[in-house]
């Protein structure tokens, strides 16, 4: 499996009740067209753009994917975005979510993270990082000295 993914409805539904997703749905755009599609790719689009913003990513992976480290924290985003909509008030544990999510998207933007790079299955090199693990090597004491 490659290490970018297309996050899915059930990876929202790790984050939403099906009771908050149905209300959703109903409370959705006026043309009758299913909401969580477009909510997942606007949220895809955003994490790409902050990715892109950062210039740490060597490679990124096909239109509509993210880093499968980097789907948590956008399902945070994303579930905000949902009961924001409904109007229901994020509880202690979802602010914290969405705090710690608004937190690593801003280090990716400012390039103070480093994302790891799209690879095949299989493919691994130096730039694939995982978005986990420090954006730079550990220090030695020849890093130190340069």
């Amino acid at each position: 499996m490659a290490n970018w993914i297309e996050p899915t409805e059930a990876d929202l539904a790790a984050n939403l009740s099906q009771g908050e997703i149905d209300a959703f749905r109903r409370d959705g755009a006026l043309d009758g067209t299913d909401p969580v599609a477009p909510l997942l790719a606007r949220t895809v689009a955003l994490v790409r753009t902050w990715i892109a913003a950062g210039g740490r990513c060597s490679k990124m992976g096909p239109t509509g994917t993210i880093p499968s480290g980097l789907v948590i924290p956008a399902m945070d985003y994303a579930m905000a975005k949902v009961l924001n909509r409904l109007a229901v008030p994020l509880s202690e544990d979802r602010r914290n979510a969405l705090r710690r999510a608004e937190e690593i998207f801003d280090k990716i933007a400012a390039g103070a993270l480093a994302v790891e790079s799209y690879a095949e299955d299989g493919e691994v090199d130096g730039s694939t990082l995982p978005v986990s693990s420090p954006a730079a090597a550990p220090a030695t004491p020849e890093r130190l000295l340069d």
